[in-house]
């Protein structure tokens, strides 16, 4: 009875043995997912992570696009102008109540108000549910370098990406 036990504790070893690797990994795994993620309970504003085509001041975006662009080798003085066919705008958390008109043509009427909230200290804010970003038509960008079919071709790439304009919509001039 004994040896038996020992030859089934010894199989169980040798079969657990071939999935180490796996066991190793399912551990590590439920290590990671134990480790809290937050950096404490320190509270702080955050300013949400937008992407550099997210700016939302007047000449903010393009002052930022000219920065990085001519840090672009070969680029030179650069400058940049786009044009929206949108401005961006936030939308509010809202809340609705719809009421039912006893007239003759049936409709119904619905209000909405926007949703505030406390910050605390008597100073209240609305909740901003998303911000729809600019609709950009196309760029212009005047650049010393864009002579150089690469330097051209670099700035085409990094506007494009940072406006998310087709290459059709963007054009590169040489500097005068």
């Amino acid at each position: 009875m004994e040896s038996e036990v020992k030859d089934r504790v010894g199989g169980f070893l040798k079969k657990l043995g071939q999935y180490k690797y796996v066991m190793l990994v399912l551990a590590l795994g439920v290590v990671l997912l134990l480790i809290p993620a937050g950096g404490g309970t320190e509270e702080s504003e955050e300013a949400p992570s937008e992407p550099v085509a997210a700016a939302r001041g007047d000449g903010e975006l393009e002052a930022r696009l000219e920065e990085i662009l001519s840090l672009i080798d070969g680029a030179g003085e650069v400058r940049v102008l786009l044009t929206r066919s949108s401005d961006g705008e936030s939308v509010l958390a809202a809340d609705s109540e719809r009421t039912d008109s006893s007239g003759s043509d049936g409709r119904s009427q619905e209000s909405r108000d926007a949703v505030i909230v406390s910050k605390g200290s008597g100073a209240n804010d609305t909740v901003e549910v998303k911000y729809l970003y600019p609709e950009f038509r196309g760029a212009v960008v005047v650049a010393q370098g864009a002579d150089s079919a690469r330097v051209s071709l670099d700035l085409l790439d990094a506007v494009t990406a940072a406006t998310g304009l087709p290459g059709d919509c963007v054009k590169i001039v040489k500097m005068k």
